[in-house]
């Protein structure tokens, strides 16, 4: 067992379901809602409600289909460049995103049959004609070869009779072989042929059972022209591609459908025949008086507009996220003090770097790294705010701490600039220190000409009022007097000493 307290990144089972749980329970005591939405932002948590809610409720069957779409770098370097290119034809434009929206569609589609059809018990589905490779049990190899076997021994023994009888008989002498002799008799001849007949019974089954089930002979070649079997003439490819999904889903053997990260292909059109299907599915449930089959989006919030999602979903669950730049602070503390390292840290420290964290799996992982470096390194002079610092930004950032790494990228940049970077703040330090200076010696120098001024500044009048605007020092002198007045001069002079 591991000695080190680490994190998983995956959905937890042990959320505090709360408002959750009875939502839930309000949707499965109602058979009319069977589109439901639980929606939030990435990382909310949506997906450990529903883990949370399913180990809770064994009595319901879940199956999850996570249709995950990450964006590489690349993509994100080419998207990037087409959004700052400008496009000449827009007509050819608009055909291409169309085209690039129905390869999605079909592709996000497979995806759905894909994953549905492998985690479908085969036994379940034999009408299906998507094929699924699965192990062939040697049991059953061997049944069938032995069927084989025997086919062809009593086949022989039918065709060949009269020379077996002629080849037994002259092994008569052998005592041990005497039990042969049976299969020289006439009613051998019936025996072997009811064997035939049997094992020819058989194959047709499973043949015609197998035609049935997955039409492996679709047409016939005769004299040159083809001639169409066992197929529906009034069948279109459509309705067949929907017969084989509407198949799948109701023979799942499950009560809810749970669809996860379909939002990232933003393509709403899979959402509406989703909907169709589900609709299909439970028109035929309802008639045979069974349970509806519920259907789970996962989804972020802004997937619909605001009509269209109270619309197409028969109920909304929203997640209110566990973690936000809010609250990620008590995370942090909390993760690494179980982890029994939060004293080697600045609280300050880490509360800075906390307004930049707003998702709990990357929190987590910052946690995961830090410990495995911390563990791996495991030097005492080592700054380990410093440690957290790169790990935090590896994991916001890790396109441009992947760049740090062969010298290029902005850290690398800052670095690269360091010394011009400090010269530049000395520089302005030093002229700040120098405009502060002067100040404060004229703050030194500066006296009261005669009584009338010294009158004016205690009355508080407007003492400016009395002086010669037109002296080129009359507004240095006032800015001084001012400092004077309010007693900001031993401001001033603690200022130049920070800046020294």
């Amino acid at each position: 067992m591991s000695q080190i307290h680490f994190e998983k990144l995956t959905p937890v089972k042990d959320v505090d379901l709360r408002i959750y749980n009875d939502a839930l329970n309000f949707v499965f005591e109602n058979n009319d809602i069977r589109n439901v939405a639980v929606s939030g932002a990435y990382s909310a948590g949506k997906s450990s409600v529903i883990e949370s809610y399913k180990d809770k409720h064994k009595e319901l069957s879940f199956l999850h289909i996570s249709l995950a779409n990450f964006e590489t770098t690349e993509q994100q370097s080419i998207e990037d460049k087409n959004n700052n290119s400008s496009s000449n034809d827009t007509e050819t434009d608009v055909k291409k995103d169309s085209n690039t929206s129905n390869i999605k569609e079909s592709i996000l589609e497979g995806k759905i049959l894909n994953q549905l059809l492998h985690q479908i018990d085969v036994s379940k589905i034999p009408q299906t004609n998507f094929r699924v490779k699965q192990k062939i049990s040697e049991e059953s190899i061997f049944r069938i070869t032995l069927k084989g076997i025997i086919f062809i021994i009593f086949a022989l023994h039918i065709c060949f009779f009269d020379k077996w009888c002629n080849f037994v008989s002259s092994l008569i002498q052998f005592k041990f072989l005497s039990f042969l002799e049976i299969t020289t008799k006439s009613i051998s001849l019936l025996f072997s042929g009811l064997i035939i007949f049997i094992i020819t019974c058989d194959a047709l089954y499973n043949l015609i059972k197998t035609q049935k089930n997955k039409s492996i002979f679709k047409r016939l070649k005769f004299q040159g022209n083809e001639i169409e079997i066992f197929e529906k003439s009034d069948e279109s490819y459509f309705d067949k591609y929907l017969n084989e999904v509407l198949y799948l889903f109701d023979n799942a053997n499950a009560d809810v459908i749970v669809f996860e990260d379909m939002d990232r292909y933003n393509i709403n059109q899979v959402f509406q025949r989703l909907r169709e299907i589900n609709g299909l599915i439970n028109l035929n449930r309802t008639k045979e008086d069974e349970n509806p089959l519920r259907f789970f989006y996962l989804i972020r919030d802004d997937i619909f507009v605001s009509k269209d999602r109270t619309k197409f979903f028969d109920f909304i669950i929203p997640v209110v996220p566990v973690i936000d730049s809010s609250n990620s602070y008590d995370q942090f503390i909390s993760h690494f003090e179980n982890g029994g390292v939060l004293e080697k840290f600045d609280k300050h420290f880490l509360q800075g770097v906390s307004l930049y964290i707003d998702d709990m799996r990357i929190l987590k992982n910052i946690y995961n790294e830090f410990m495995v470096y911390y563990n791996r390194i495991g030097t005492t002079e080592q700054d380990y705010n410093k440690l957290l610092a790169i790990i935090a930004y590896k994991n916001i950032f890790p396109r441009d701490f992947s760049d740090t790494q062969i010298n290029v990228g902005f850290v690398s940049t800052l670095f690269n600039s360091q010394k011009e970077i400090i010269k530049d703040n000395i520089n302005s330090i030093d002229t700040k220190t120098q405009a502060l200076k002067e100040k404060n010696d004229l703050c030194k120098k500066e006296h009261l000409k005669n009584v009338d001024e010294l009158n004016l500044i205690y009355t508080k009048k407007n003492y400016y009022g009395v002086l010669d605007t037109s002296n080129p020092e009359y507004i240095k002198r006032k800015e001084i007097v001012d400092m004077i007045r309010n007693n900001k001069v031993d401001d001033l002079t603690k200022q130049i000493t920070e800046l020294e």
